[in-house]
């Protein structure tokens, strides 16, 4: 936009000189072009200077290979006309290295693969997020360039997921230490990342794919430990069942003792008594014979 308006200016400037030479009417055109010449080059001119850095972005400043150290937060801003903004993105970011062809940033198989300590090779998934830190934006320009993602963030990806991962046997990165591996790697990656101007925000292991025969063996093993813990269980249910039964018996037959030491004759002819005046108060005949015998009840037949 400056050469245009420096071609602007330059043909006004050509058209002030030659109007003096030359008589009316072409003097008066020579005049209009002047005119024009000069407004439209001054305002190209002060639009060259003028830059809007959209939302989420920061600009960087070059001018004539120089980088100036203050980046342009988002908005308007009035620039030297001979300088360009470079514009890089400072939202949350992701990149993936996935087995699935379709989820990463490259297509086909992305994994990593690494060396367990036992000597064997496990495939890694995974996924980082992070953010350019505004203030180092220039820096990174001038260090890394645009391009951060292919340069830094893949290769760093890369190498603390293998380190880490040399020190874990197959099984452990599959199964009890896992979390601790991804914490390893977010510290290491967090630290490499921060010392070139990078934030990284999280780190997620999405897959451990191991090899088959390992994967079998784990499997066969937890299959084998959800069986015992099952028997366990079943075990300890039926001792708390038998538990009950036994002190359901001995409830039983204390209660039976208390029973039989509390029937004395005289409460026993008592209840005979009582049970048999409650026959009789139903129209019941009652035939008692002398001596404590067995007394003869005869019911009224129902009309």
């Amino acid at each position: 936009m400056v050469l245009i308006a420096l071609l602007l200016l330059v043909a006004g400037s050509l058209a002030w000189r030659l109007k003096t030479r030359v008589g009316f009417p072409l003097s008066a055109r020579l005049n209009a072009l002047q005119w024009a010449g000069w407004v439209l080059g001054l305002v190209v001119f002060l639009a060259s200077m003028a830059v809007v850095v959209p939302p989420g972005m920061a600009g960087v400043v070059v001018l004539f290979g120089k980088v100036n150290p203050e980046p342009l937060p988002s908005g308007l801003h009035f620039i030297n006309p001979f300088s360009q903004v470079v514009e890089m993105e400072v939202r949350t970011r992701n990149y993936t290295m996935s087995s699935t062809s379709d989820e990463g940033q490259r297509r086909g198989d992305d994994s990593i693969a690494v060396i367990s300590s036992d000597g064997l090779t496990v495939r890694l998934d995974a996924t980082i997020f992070y953010s350019l830190q505004q203030a180092r934006v220039p820096e990174i320009y001038r260090t890394i360039g645009p391009d951060v993602e292919e340069r830094i963030i893949r290769s760093e990806i890369r190498a603390s997921l293998r380190d880490a991962a040399a020190g874990l046997t197959a099984t452990d990165l599959y199964t009890t230490k896992r979390q601790a591996f991804v914490e390893q790697v977010t510290k290491t990656l967090r630290n490499a990342f921060e010392a070139r101007g990078i934030t990284l925000e999280q780190m997620l292991l999405r897959n451990v794919i191991l090899p088959d025969q390992i994967t079998k063996s784990i499997n066969d093993k937890i299959s084998a430990d959800q069986d015992a813990q099952k028997m366990a269980f079943v075990l300890q249910k039926e001792k708390q069942e038998a538990e009950r039964k036994r002190i359901e018996a001995e409830g039983q037959a204390r209660a039976q003792q208390i029973v039989s030491q509390s029937l004395t004759p005289q409460i026993i002819e008592y209840q005979r008594i009582q049970a048999l005046r409650e026959i009789g108060a139903k129209g019941n005949l009652i035939i008692t014979p002398m001596g404590g015998a067995t007394p003869l009840i005869q019911v009224p037949a129902r009309k």
